[in-house]
C-alpha cells in the first residue's frame, strides 16, 4: 500500500495536484466526500429528513476543515482515496476525471474553491 500511495503522490506532483515536495496526509477526504454523497442519496430515497441530511453534510464538512488546510489539500486526499478504491494504478478514467475536476475547480475564477474561503 505504501508503494501505491507513493506512486500516486508522484503522479499528483507531475500533474500539478501537489507541489513539488507535497504529499497527501490522509486519504480520509474520500470518506468525507462519500459521507456527504450518501446523505444526499438517502434524502432522495426518503431514508432521512432534510434536517438529518443537512446535519450529516455539515458534520462531514467540519471534519474536512479539521483535517485539511485548503480546497486543494482536500481535493488531493479525495482523489487519492478514490483512486485507491477504484483505479488500481491504471491512471485511467477514475484518475483522469478526478484530476480534470480538480484543475477546473482550481482555475475557474467563478469556482467555489476560489470564491469561498476555506475557513
Amino acid at each position: 500500500m505504501i508503494g501505491r500511495v507513493a506512486r500516486y503522490e508522484a503522479r499528483f506532483r507531475a500533474d500539478g495536484l501537489l507541489p513539488e515536495s507535497g504529499y497527501v496526509r490522509t486519504a480520509e477526504g474520500w470518506d468525507y466526500g462519500r459521507a456527504a454523497g450518501m446523505a444526499r442519496w438517502g434524502l432522495g430515497a426518503r431514508y432521512g429528513t432534510l434536517e438529518e441530511t443537512e446535519a450529516a453534510v455539515v458534520r462531514a464538512g467540519r471534519l474536512v476543515h479539521t483535517n485539511y488546510r485548503s480546497w486543494a489539500d482536500f481535493s488531493a486526499a479525495y482523489i487519492l482515496g478514490r483512486c485507491l478504491h477504484f483505479d488500481e494504478e491504471e491512471f485511467g478514467e477514475w484518475y483522469e476525471t478526478a484530476v480534470a475536476g480538480h484543475h477546473a475547480l482550481m482555475s475557474d475564477p467563478a469556482s467555489p474553491w476560489l470564491t469561498i474561503a476555506w475557513h
